[in-house]
């Protein structure tokens, strides 16, 4: 059997003997989406905990749906274990910011075994496909890059003729890339929040400076967060 054939599922002679389970270790999920800042950045801690309380609902939206397919569906996640967040841009218009972020979320697969075997494959359950849908689909031999069901490592062996340096070298590829990924990110979105608000700060500071406060239009109690943006206090920063 060659690696594009196909048995129980769509190239799973590619996932189990050559992939062994790498894009499963961690699992990323993904998602972008944009918040909507009205006012400028007058309060920097609330546009923290906006961010946080985003993130938290998005994780939480992947948590809900991948659930095995089954009458008592089994949850495949618990929480992120590590959180990635990253600007895509940034764009300003009166006194409202608009952030386009791009959400990434490493999970570990309650169902990948020790050895990095998935044990609800459907070579493993006699064919029976129990996965979440996502699951089922991902690795179509027919998605391109950017397409629903597109993996790397897959389309590698789908192209290359059953080159296995091609597929290798996906490997690697897909490797490296989770691996920077895992090494960027955050244990809690509390700390991936901070380092928004600290771009969204400085993208404001040098192309939207009326966007954030001066001393002028606002005086934070001592014990408040400076209006600088800063994160510290206001006593300790532009209130000594």
């Amino acid at each position: 059997m060659n690696l594009t054939d196909a048995d129980t599922s769509c190239f799973s002679q590619v996932c189990i003997e050559k992939c062994g389970g790498k894009c499963c270790a961690p699992w990323w999920g993904i998602i972008t989406y944009s918040i909507k800042k009205e006012g400028g950045l007058f309060r920097p801690q609330e546009l923290n905990a906006e961010i946080v309380n985003s993130i938290t609902e998005r994780a939480g939206r992947i948590t809900e749906k991948y659930v095995t397919n089954e009458e008592t569906p089994r949850p495949l996640f618990t929480t992120p274990e590590k959180y990635n967040l990253a600007v895509q841009n940034i764009k300003a218009a009166n006194k409202t910011i608009l952030i386009n972020l791009r959400a990434m979320f490493a999970f570990r697969c309650l169902f990948l075994s020790e050895d990095k075997k998935c044990m609800i494959h459907p070579s493993v359950t006699g064919g029976n496909e129990i996965r979440p849908e996502h699951c089922g689909y991902m690795g179509s031999p027919d998605a391109k890059p950017n397409e629903k069901g597109y993996c790397r490592i897959i389309h590698a062996a789908a192209t290359s003729s059953d080159d296995p340096a091609a597929v290798d070298k996906a490997i690697e590829t897909e490797l490296m890339a989770s691996e920077k990924h895992y090494k960027d990110s955050f244990d809690k979105p509390e700390d991936a929040a901070e380092g928004i608000v600290e771009l969204v700060r400085l993208y404001c500071l040098n192309y939207a400076p009326h966007m954030l406060p001066t001393a002028a239009t606002i005086t934070p109690g001592r014990n408040e967060a400076c209006h600088c943006g800063s994160g510290k206090k206001y006593k300790k920063c532009h209130g000594m």
